[in-house]
């Protein structure tokens, strides 16, 4: 009787084979030949549909990556993984280059690819051109490819992002860089009709975003911060699906009121976050005219602007910051008798009365029925006098109190 070879065996005692061998040979039976390959891939491909390289990762570790390419769906790479620097450690890899390449090869491959996270958060030295342009050309043609998110603190000057326009399936982008010009956003936008979230850093652009517009069709969410013109902003009313829009961080006065006025023309914003420099007048005199809107985040200076907010019926979420420290107790009261489908009610400062709690509450019964309705949550600044432990933990059918969190205003 012949002696039985391994290729002679079946998957499954491949696969009990496999489960004997220390992690270290996984990856060399993985590259004996391709069955090999298929039976790694079918006992261990769904442990790297999420799959992170960075600064600490291993040479192993990438070499498994680019074996079970075809099974990773969401992949953060750390471009720290291909730094130089490397006198006082002895993680990541010792040839950079090649090992770059070698990662390019796998992501060509990575058919099931749907998110992309690229960052760059330390000062690194890696003797690589263009990292980020390589890796776009790599993946320009996964399909499944929807969601792609570039983070980085330095602005190298080959660390451009020319070519992402390649990328053509996109429905989420973020960009947290240093800068991209305003045409090859604009391109970008071009190229991926079904973009439906843009997130941007802060003064990131160079350029009006304006030119991104008319190429914008589907985005319904816009999230970014810039020092412009008023002028700058209004262009952004034109998008035809927005019903998201975020900015954050320093603006000029009254610089809202343009976009704002023609966005209340069209009755189509649903969420609505100016998160830094208080509103003026004239934007909250335009913001309340948005009837439609349903969740809004900003900062507040007078009592009149917050009760003025009780125009907006049909919020279902209220964050507010004071810019200031009047009594808003009346003003949020009239605001929670004016919108009764709010759900939550947050206020990082503001001065309110001992018995505004207990207010809220007596209100609340008058006024919603704790069997159709939901509860609302209440979060407010701990007062400086004194409030009792069970106002603290205050919480019925109707409502929710608790304690505000800076951790929660970043949500």
């Amino acid at each position: 009787m012949s002696a039985i070879n391994i290729l002679d065996l079946n998957d499954d005692c491949l696969g009990y084979v496999l489960n004997h061998l220390s992690s270290d040979d996984f990856n060399s039976f993985a590259q004996v030949c391709c069955r090999f390959r298929d039976v790694f891939i079918d006992r261990c491909g769904k442990r790297n549909r999420q799959f992170s390289l960075d600064g600490n990762s291993t040479r192993r570790q990438l070499i498994e990556l680019c074996i079970c390419r075809e099974s990773v769906q969401t992949l953060t790479i750390d471009i720290d993984h291909f730094d130089t620097a490397r006198t006082f450690r002895s993680h990541g890899c010792e040839t950079p280059t090649n090992c770059f390449n070698t990662l390019c090869y796998a992501l060509e491959g990575m058919v099931s690819l749907r998110c992309l996270v690229l960052k760059q958060l330390q000062f690194i030295l890696i003797p690589i051109e263009k990292p980020f342009e390589q890796i776009f050309a790599a993946v320009k043609n996964l399909s499944d490819l929807k969601i792609l998110e570039v983070r980085t603190r330095d602005g190298k000057e080959d660390w451009t992002f020319d070519n992402i326009w390649q990328l053509s399936h996109l429905e989420e982008l973020q960009l947290h860089v240093r800068k991209i010009g305003s045409s090859v956003l604009a391109k970008c936008c071009k190229s991926n009709p079904n973009l439906r979230t843009l997130h941007l850093g802060y003064d990131c652009v160079e350029g009006n975003l304006k030119d991104i517009v008319s190429h914008c069709g589907n985005l319904e969410t816009l999230r970014f911060g810039m020092m412009a013109e008023a002028a700058a902003y209004k262009p952004l009313a034109r998008l035809p699906k927005l019903r998201k829009l975020s900015h954050y961080g320093i603006r000029r006065k009254d610089s809202f009121v343009p976009v704002l006025t023609a966005l209340a023309e069209r009755s189509q914003l649903r969420h609505l976050e100016i998160d830094g420099g208080s509103l003026s007048p004239e934007e909250m005199l335009q913001i309340v005219r948005l009837n439609g809107l349903q969740e809004l985040k900003c900062f507040c200076l007078t009592a009149e602007c917050v009760e003025m907010l009780a125009q907006l019926t049909e919020l279902t979420k209220l964050c507010l910051w004071m810019s200031s420290r009047p009594d808003i107790s009346n003003a949020l009261l009239k605001v929670l008798l004016e919108c009764k489908k709010l759900q939550l009610l947050r206020v990082a400062t503001g001065n309110l009365s001992p018995n505004f709690i207990n207010d809220v509450a007596k209100l609340l019964t008058q006024n919603r029925d704790k069997v159709t309705q939901h509860p609302l949550q209440l979060e407010i600044p701990i007062p400086t006098y004194t409030v009792s432990i069970e106002q603290w933990s205050f919480r019925n059918s109707l409502l929710h109190c608790s304690p505000f969190e800076a951790d929660s205003w970043k949500l």
